[in-house]
């Protein structure tokens, strides 16, 4: 077990297992209006032990990074979207509910300055991807720790938000009538197992906050490398959570790689 992980671990045995949970608060800023998360033994021993994490884990880690944002003076710069709002109920791409879902985050996009992030973690079915949008540039990155190709809910998701936000800011008066959303694949660490997506999604949300990125299509992250069986930026991740200082977690870099679309031929 990770040695930072050891504390919570303790916690979690001598004072959970009679069905005692963790009271979290997340804001509005996240969520769209104020509410707890209650964070049970399961959620926790899925956790320090690298198993598939709840959408309870990742909500709380969003809170650590908007914490961590204000901390940083960057709580102007990064927005991050519950993905429990724009998140489907089910698998169906016809999902009925994708028109409320766009609602939900049409209304984190209004009023946006130019030059904020969306960080939008969404799960499409027991996998978790990340959408960063930004909306002055009709642009939106994805993120898949799978590198699949399939990601019809959340471009048609993406792209109704969008629009309706072009139509309500008088963007869509500006820009062409045909113009679409650019959509960009980004070339991303491959997760090796099948139950790490969530946390190579906290990673990303955390490197691209820590990275103070001015550009959104200059977004690289870091890599740290790793002496334990599971993959680099699992470790990383938990060694983050608790470390609220704004600074690197305590391991060493070892190598930095760019981000970036997907190169011509690459196996995606």
């Amino acid at each position: 077990m990770n040695r930072a992980m050891k504390p919570l671990a303790y916690y979690a045995h001598s004072s959970m297992r009679q069905g005692n949970q963790i009271e979290v608060p997340i804001p509005y800023t996240i969520m769209g209006f104020d509410m707890p998360v209650f964070l049970s033994f399961e959620d926790i021993y899925e956790f320090i032990n690298l198993q598939e994490i709840s959408a309870n884990c990742i909500l709380v880690y969003m809170r650590y990074l908007e914490e961590l944002c204000r901390i940083n003076g960057q709580a102007e710069k990064f927005v991050f979207v519950s993905p429990s709002l724009i998140s489907p109920v089910r698998t169906d791409t016809e999902d009925a509910g994708r028109r409320e879902r766009a609602d939900n985050l049409l209304s984190f996009l209004r009023d946006a300055p130019k030059e904020r992030l969306y960080l939008v973690p969404h799960n499409r079915g027991r996998h978790w991807v990340l959408g960063v949008i930004d909306p002055w540039e009709d642009l939106v990155l994805y993120f898949d720790p799978l590198r699949e190709k399939k990601r019809d809910d959340f471009t048609e998701l993406m792209n109704m938000a969008l629009t309706d936000w072009k139509i309500t800011t008088g963007e869509g008066i500006r820009r062409r009538r045909d113009c679409k959303t650019k959509f960009s694949n980004r070339h991303c660490p491959l997760q090796e197992g099948s139950v790490e997506c969530g946390y190579f999604i906290l990673g990303f949300m955390r490197d691209i906050v820590l990275n103070e990125i001015d550009a959104l299509e200059s977004i690289t992250l870091r890599l740290h490398d790793s002496s334990g069986p599971e993959p680099s930026c699992n470790l990383r991740v938990i060694r983050g959570l608790h470390d609220g200082s704004g600074t690197e977690p305590s391991c060493n870099p070892k190598t930095v790689e760019d981000y970036t679309t997907v190169p011509p031929g690459a196996v995606v």
